[in-house]
């Protein structure tokens, strides 16, 4: 919207205005002389010049309104045009241009208002439809960026009573009725786009949703197709399948991925979901490659940057991993930045960098506490940083969440690092009982039934170890 909108507010023409002095009216015709030459900062001061002497000049505020939004002072243009919707209320062109202005200071609300009152003047003046269109496609827009769906389609549909049939407006009242949740309305709209263009890769995907979400996935697969048959360019017929492959599983999701991303090598999301369907088959060299190539599209996306730190950790290679794990937590949001975290901990860790891991790794379980794996690495590092009692704490919480032999195994060294023997030795039978090939387990049972002064029990216990090869229970044995 704002690029369709600042090209009307640039071709607007400044009316010719009565004025009472000769010097004056030079100096507002040097001044629009200098603005139509690009001479802005020049422009400015010759505006302004005509209004200290005439506050009511309408030319002269136009003027100094429009050289201001040129020049990026989106404060000072707003001023002048809201002096023009004062001095003549009834014009079109000073409520459409305050519009365009609020629109890119980011005030939707604001800019809702003044292109409506542009419409409602506008047509009170009888403007031609082709003039009242930037101010009915603004309208809608802003109402759209507060989130007000539902009027907005109102308002494109007052539109469309002017301008009928318009595809952008067309357009608007289609995909606003979707976002308003009255996908039934929308669904007559996006087949008049369709009709009048079959391949609009926006029509035809909102098409598919809403068949999907009435349970009838075949018959949006089938209007998919139809537009892929009638799709003209390569990058239209990537868009299509790159839709078509959300619904599809397997090798025939893989097959249109890959189709997609031949056919536009720089569609990212198809490099992406492809990478994704690669890491679910078990393929991460595959998985690697097709987020590199999206990365080389979209460097700055967190997805992609995620997507790469997952492949390079499934495939052991723990410092990439970690690097763009970092940047994936620098970049990201919510469920996304904590997945990144994660992988960042967990290089760490391998990267035997047990400082670092503790201290991510403490921030992920402080804002997702019910992650066994986080609370897992979490306790190893502790561990490994001779913080027993804090890696005790951490695999006890690890266990609980997702009780295993290695979980088990590994707390029963930490209890039994802290001192704690009886619960070292309750939890190591249970690990040798969940995994009686354990050797460390059977090692760490024998110190802890040692310390407790059951010796016997103790040798049966390192006796096991040796046997399943465990060099340090040989030496205890002799």
């Amino acid at each position: 919207m704002r690029h369709l909108l600042c090209a009307a507010l640039v071709v607007l023409s400044l009316g010719s205005a009565q004025q009472n002095q000769a010097a004056t009216q030079q100096t507002l015709q040097q001044a629009q002389a200098a603005l139509e030459a690009g001479r802005l900062n020049e422009a400015v001061r010759g505006f302004e010049a005509v209004i200290a002497r005439d506050f009511t000049n309408y030319s002269a505020h136009f003027g100094l309104g429009l050289a201001l939004y040129r020049l990026g002072d989106l404060r000072g243009a707003a001023f002048e045009f809201t002096q023009l919707t004062v001095l003549d209320p009834n014009r079109f062109e000073g409520w459409f241009n305050l519009g365009v202005v609020r629109d890119r200071q980011g005030q939707a609300a604001e800019a809702a208002e003044a292109f409506a009152k542009a419409v409602e003047v506008g047509e009170r003046a009888n403007l031609g439809p082709a003039d009242l269109k930037p101010a009915y496609v603004g309208q809608v827009k802003a109402l759209r960026g507060q989130g007000q769906h539902e009027a907005a389609a109102n308002a494109a549909r007052k539109g469309l009573e002017k301008l009928p049939g318009d595809p952008e407006l067309t357009s608007l009242l289609a995909d606003s009725l979707v976002r308003a949740g009255k996908p039934l309305e929308a669904l007559p709209v996006l087949y008049q786009i369709v009709s009048r263009e079959p391949s609009n890769v926006q029509a035809v995907s909102q098409i598919a949703d809403i068949y999907v979400a009435q349970g009838l996935p075949q018959r949006a697969l089938r209007e998919i197709d139809r537009g892929l048959e009638a799709a003209q360019d390569n990058s239209t017929r990537a868009q299509l399948l790159l839709k078509k492959s959300t619904l599809q599983q397997g090798r025939e999701q893989t097959a249109s991925l890959q189709e997609a991303v031949r056919l536009d090598p720089k569609l990212w999301a198809a490099h992406y979901n492809l990478g994704v369907a690669q890491l679910r088959e078990g393929n991460a060299r595959g998985a690697l490659e097709s987020f590199q190539n999206a990365y080389a599209q979209n460097p700055e996306e967190p997805k992609i940057l995620l997507g790469l730190a997952t492949a390079y950790d499934r495939l052991g290679r723990a410092a990439e991993a970690g690097r763009f794990a970092a940047m994936a937590a620098r970049l990201g949001q919510g469920n996304e930045r904590l997945e990144a975290l994660f992988l960042q901990g967990k290089s760490a860790y391998t990267l035997r960098r047990y400082n670092e891991a503790v201290e991510l790794l403490s921030q992920l379980t402080q804002q997702k506490p019910d992650n066994a794996e986080a609370w897992f690495l979490l306790g190893v590092s502790q561990f490994n940083l001779k913080d027993y009692a804090a890696a005790a704490a951490s695999l006890e919480r690890a266990q609980s969440l997702a009780p295993s032999a290695a979980t088990a195994a590994n707390l029963g060294a930490a209890l039994y690092s802290a001192g704690r023997y009886s619960d070292a030795e309750r939890v190591l039978s249970q690990a040798v009982a969940l995994d009686n090939r354990n050797p460390v387990a059977w090692y760490n049972l024998g110190l802890a039934l040692r310390s407790l002064g059951r010796a016997a029990e103790a040798r049966r216990a390192w006796q096991r170890s040796a046997e399943l090869g465990y060099g340090p229970a040989r030496e205890l044995l002799r």
